[in-house]
């Protein structure tokens, strides 16, 4: 990087402060041309000029770094944080353990706090001047506890932690970041445990944060690997916006040195799995396409090189770390080393350690991704900050300088009596403009989605058999045809592509039922599924072990079968299998209330961010097309300000299961005992025989679905719901048009109405003559549009060489 990180902060913090010098010039030498009456309105804005660059400079000193770890099932992200910090302060184990969200921030001082949750079932406190190991240990304890009992005890919530620890990456990485940045660590809950209140509070701080996403490399099966790619989607979809603030890591990469034919087996895969996690997203997130194919991923074995910093930096953990080294990376150590070493860790010298501690660091990639890491930081940290610090300062006092500037100086050149009539003409004008050009705008904007509620009413009245969301679909694209949004490409693309969304993961869930069912082998652990409530999951698995010892498995559940129950006995087995069908239909509803509710969440917030999209472009053309027409009035729309998204449509679904169940008639063959005499007795003696006689019976009869007929029907149901979706969604986004263009004509009204003001109160305050207007106020109008150049250079995209 040919620019540090606290440099590209300290450019904008001088930029800052040079503003409040321009003002000063401007504002003493347009007070010595001004009355009395002005200086208290000058005198406010220098004030809050001042609050506001002191916030701004504050902010730009005291920014906060979050790094937030996340990862697919046992990838070793809690691992990545202790390589992080430098210690073993988090839990680490083979099954998730990522029960709740641990928050590391940087501290000269150690301590511990757990948060008080509901239901909390653990102790509770805040601990300072505790050691690493006591750490570890009071927060494995926590989290065991509540694995332990979140079945038993639904309204139990994720533990919430936070560890005060003078971490390594601050201490040793060199990331040159501003003297007083705080920086903290969050290590997210595992994908099982995010759709608890508390974490999903955590995950949406996130959404500011440089986020690492951890992928298990050492996963062979084929299965799981695709649960795997899935994982990584679902959590980049948790986080929200865009991948580019994501660093890809591919740890446990040290697999590969155990093959035969290392390096070219590592080379392979890891090709493979970037192209497999990009392909994936690109899949499912469209509107990042471009982010997607520059994201950086790189290697990593986060356990070699957390033992590698134990074996040189800590004393207590150095000899254990040995052992590890020496018992599970062996592999990773040169042969060279190895010779040299005695048998017994406990001999190793200072000398050995440090070779073998060299070795790990080198062989797990660490250097690389310390690297990578530096690097990602100095790209993202800035551009996550800095704009969204200057938009507050503009908010706070630019805008309202850079306005007074212009409008008073023009203002006054238009003070005398005859251009003082002219220019409340001209204003008439502007405003009859403005709000043709408004309307015309909004009319561009609302007019697909007023298509789209139109349709919506034809199809329900049965007078259109159109797809709704096929329409919506191209609705939207034509949207993109229109010149000033054709910018905006595949970013709107989440208003339709929800149906795909919601689709597949609801497939997911139900395919994962069906070949239960199929296989006769109860298997929920697809990341979906990992969503869903516990207790609800296990009492699905309860129901589908109890159709498949009712028969309903193999053959029967993947083609069905006509079942004619005779006897009491069938009857009342095709009744109870009747009962369970229905009854995992209730259980399925159950589950995919949780699973809908965490994926219309992620597709809501995915069109949350189309429409913040869409509404900037809306915005930026028209302030663009407003100050054409006003160019003197300084009309800004911030997007911050406008863009308030004040709610979400909603997505309910429900499940139907079963089989009709018909009474019908057979006949049953029963052989009746008669007795006769033949002639050859003569009729004397009788002969018993038996005769065979047809008698009608009841029975109760049903075509028994298979898993394919139960998934079309499933399938059919979802399909059903679409209309009421794309309802929703059309008048949501109505509403939030309607409420833009309010909140638009305000503030362009609210401007044009400060600027008669200003005219007003120069016509009646001011008396300027030609020379005055030529030698004076025409060049204070001049400095007044430099000014605004000033003004408007802070705002101006962060350098490229970042």
């Amino acid at each position: 990087m040919s620019i540090k990180i606290y440099q590209v902060f300290e450019e904008v913090q001088v930029k800052a402060q040079l503003l409040t010098k321009y003002w000063d010039n401007f504002y003493t030498e347009i007070s010595q041309h001004l009355p009395d009456r002005y200086q208290r309105e000058l005198l406010e804005l220098s004030d809050n000029l001042e609050i506001a660059i002191d916030k701004l400079v504050y902010e730009l000193r005291n920014p906060t770094l979050t790094l937030a770890t996340t990862g697919t099932t046992s990838s070793g992200k809690s691992t990545l944080v202790n390589l992080l910090c430098g210690a073993e302060i988090v839990p680490v184990a083979v099954s998730e353990m990522s029960a709740g969200a641990v928050t590391v921030e940087y501290s000269n001082e150690k301590s511990l706090e757990i948060h008080e949750t509901p239901g909390a079932l653990w102790e509770c406190g805040k601990w300072t001047g505790i050691t690493d190991e006591r750490i570890y240990q009071r927060l494995h304890d926590v989290m065991i506890s509540y694995i332990d009992n979140r079945e038993k005890q639904l309204d139990l919530a994720c533990p919430q932690s936070t560890i005060s620890y003078p971490f390594r990456l601050i201490k040793e990485s060199k990331l040159e970041l501003p003297r007083d940045v705080k920086v903290k660590i969050m290590d997210l809950p595992g994908l099982a445990h995010v759709g608890d209140k508390g974490n999903a509070n955590v995950i949406k701080q996130c959404r500011e944060a440089l986020c690492l996403v951890t992928y298990n490399s050492a996963e062979t099966d084929k299965e799981k690997v695709k649960n795997l790619l899935e994982e990584v989607v679902q959590q980049v979809k948790d986080l929200g916006g865009s991948p580019a603030r994501m660093l890809f890591i591919l740890n446990r990469i040290d697999v590969f040195r155990a093959d035969k034919n290392y390096p070219e087996t590592e080379k392979r895969f890891v090709e493979n799995a970037i192209q497999s996690i990009k392909q994936e997203l690109t899949g499912q997130l469209k509107e990042y396409t471009t982010d997607i194919e520059n994201l950086t991923v790189v290697k990593l074995s986060t356990w070699p090189a957390l033992l590698a910093l134990q074996m040189k930096n800590d004393e207590n953990s150095s000899a254990e770390a040995c052992k590890k080294a020496d018992n599970y990376f062996n592999g990773l150590i040169d042969e060279d080393i190895l010779e040299d070493l005695p048998r017994k860790v406990e001999r190793w010298s200072v000398h050995d350690r440090n070779r073998v501690a060299d070795a790990l660091w080198k062989k797990s990639y660490a250097e690389d991704f310390q690297q990578h890491l530096k690097d990602h930081i100095s790209q993202h940290f800035p551009r996550l900050v800095i704009p969204q610090a200057i938009e507050r300062f503009n908010i706070g006092a630019g805008n309202a300088i850079t306005e007074w500037a212009i409008q008073t100086t023009t203002a006054i050149i238009n003070s005398s009596e005859k251009q003082y009539k002219e220019e409340c003409e001209k204003i008439g004008w502007i405003r009859s403009a403005l709000d043709s050009f408004l309307q015309e705008s909004d009319k561009n904007l609302r007019e697909p989605f007023e298509e789209i509620d139109k349709k919506i009413k034809q199809v329900l009245a049965g007078e259109s058999e159109d797809d709704p969301v096929l329409f919506l679909e191209n609705s939207i694209k034509n949207l993109n045809k229109v010149e000033a949004y054709n910018e905006l490409g595949d970013k709107l693309c989440s208003l339709y592509e929800w149906r795909r969304g919601i689709g597949k993961g609801i497939n997911q869930v139900l395919e994962t039922v069906a070949k239960s069912l199929e296989t006769g082998r109860v298997v929920l652990d697809t990341p979906n599924l990992k969503k869903a409530n516990v207790s609800s999951v296990n009492l699905l698995g309860y129901c589908l072990k109890r159709l498949i010892n009712l028969g309903y498995t193999g053959s029967v559940a993947k083609s069905g079968k006509k079942i004619e129950a005779r006897t009491e006995d069938e009857k009342k087995k095709l009744k109870e299998l009747n009962e369970n069908l229905n009854e995992l239909a209730t259980h399925l509803n159950l589950v995919m209330q949780d699973v809908l509710k965490q994926i219309s969440s992620q597709e809501l917030d995915r069109m949350y961010q189309a429409v913040v999209e869409l509404f900037k472009c809306h915005l930026s053309h028209i302030e663009k097309g407003t100050n054409n027409i006003a160019p003197n009035l300084a009309i800004k729309f911030p997007d911050s300000q406008l863009i308030r998204v004040d709610s979400k449509p909603t997505f309910n679904l429900s499940f139907k299961a079963g089989f009709a169940v018909t009474s019908g008639t057979w006949k049953e063959a029963i052989q009746v005992e008669k007795t006769k005499r033949n002639w050859y007795t003569l009729w004397i003696v009788e002969q018993k025989y038996s005769e065979t006689e047809y008698k009608t019976r009841s029975s109760d009869n049903a075509e028994i679905p298979s898993t394919e007929k139960l998934l079309e029907n499933w399938q059919f149901q979802i399909k059903t719901a679409d209309k009421e979706i794309v309802t929703q969604i059309s008048r949501w986004l109505l509403e939030q048009i309607d409420s833009l263009g309010k909140n638009v004509d305000k503030i362009q009204n609210d401007i044009l109405n400060r600027y008669q003001e200003r005219l007003d109160t120069a016509n009646r305050e001011i008396t300027i003559d030609y020379e005055m207007q030529q030698n004076v106020w025409l060049p204070m109008q001049q400095k007044a549009k430099s000014l605004i150049e000033d003004f408007d250079s802070l705002s101006k995209p962060l350098k490229e060489e970042l």
